[in-house]
């Protein structure tokens, strides 16, 4: 790991999205949104996506100068298209969308065409929770796990997260998405020579489970669902309200966009905010979920040296770590994709 200021690592990944050609506005968005998903730990969806954004802003599979457009409005719920923008700032506006309807009506859902990968969903969950509202965020994706029973890719990973403010524990924040483990997992192992779970992936050729990370790596296996059958049919559930339902593309027609990016994705992005302060008080609200997360931390923990967390406990404290010190550590190759997408933009003249 290496260390940076934030403030410096900040002022270079924000120098990238303004010389590929964002506006202020949404290289502002691009560099907060990966700021702060690098920090909170969930660094296979921070900086080292860098690269490839780039590589599809300049392919054109993702414009530079397009805005999210309104297409239904209605005081609780809208649709937005993304018109092919990078996914970052267009679900970071459709949630602050969905915030403001929630402020007037009690509740804001914006379905979302047009879009692309979007990052952590979590981050979009946590902008509504730190507004005091119930916060949930969901994307659909390019296929990656295989439905169960079948021996091939037949839905996309797609990622599912909410958040709720927590009062003095600030929030819960889950994300999630529905393989049963991230493939830079299997890439992990492959790396350290070290075999995988049997539950992670299945071959292509016959179905069976395979411990050999080189056959994911090699295209020979594909992803398995978390939970079996309870995990496909949640990311079924995130394709219909995602994508369905936004008039987005579904499964095979949803572009994988690290392999082709000149291709547009169409993907498509569910958010919605509750205001919770329209059912209870506030303050009784906060204190329930107080005693719900002591009573957890409370539960007996199989190894004392580890104790029970709530989610997003974790990702916490990694924030309040680094707010104290204002700096933050990446891996080498989270550098060397940084290098990357600089080397890009500089032989492309930018």
């Amino acid at each position: 790991m290496i260390e940076f200021s934030v403030k410096e690592l900040k002022e270079r990944i924000h120098g990238i999205y303004k010389r590929v050609g964002l506006s202020d506005e949404d290289a502002d968005i691009m560099t907060e949104v990966l700021a702060t998903t690098e920090i909170r730990g969930v660094f296979s969806h921070g900086f080292l996506r860098t690269r490839n954004y780039v590589k599809a802003l300049l392919g054109g599979g993702m414009k530079k100068d397009a805005d999210l457009t309104v297409l239904f409005d209605s005081p609780s719920w809208a649709m937005v298209d993304g018109n092919e923008a990078l996914g970052i700032p267009t679900a970071y506006k459709a949630t602050k969308i969905a915030i403001a309807k929630a402020k007037e009506t009690g509740i804001g859902i914006v379905n979302v065409r047009g879009s692309h990968h979007c990052g952590a969903v979590g981050y979009y969950a946590a902008m509504c929770a730190d507004e005091g509202f119930f916060g949930m965020c969901m994307s659909n994706g390019n296929p990656m796990v295989a439905p169960t029973g079948a021996r091939s890719t037949g839905i996309g990973n797609n990622p599912f997260s909410y958040a709720a403010p927590a009062g003095k524990y600030g929030k819960v924040l889950y994300d999630v998405a529905f393989s049963a483990v991230s493939d830079m997992k299997i890439l992990d192992l492959r790396d350290k020579g070290l075999p995988m779970p049997a539950d992670w992936a299945i071959r292509k050729e016959d179905g069976q489970p395979t411990t050999d990370p080189n056959d994911y790596c090699k295209g020979k296996a594909v992803l398995t669902p978390i939970a079996g059958h309870k995990g496909y049919g949640l990311a079924l559930m995130v394709e219909i309200m995602g994508a369905v339902m936004s008039g987005a593309n579904i499964l095979k027609n949803v572009n994988a966009w690290t392999m082709t990016p000149e291709v547009p994705g169409n993907t498509g992005h569910f958010i919605m905010a509750l205001d919770i302060s329209k059912l209870q008080d506030m303050d009784t609200y906060n204190a329930t979920m107080e005693k719900m997360i002591e009573e957890l931390k409370g539960a007996t923990p199989i190894d004392p040296a580890r104790p029970v967390l709530y989610p997003g406990e974790l990702e916490k404290n990694r924030e309040a770590a680094v707010a104290a010190s204002g700096r933050m550590s990446i891996s080498e190759n989270t550098l060397s994709l940084i290098e990357e997408a600089e080397a890009l933009l500089e032989k492309a003249g930018l």
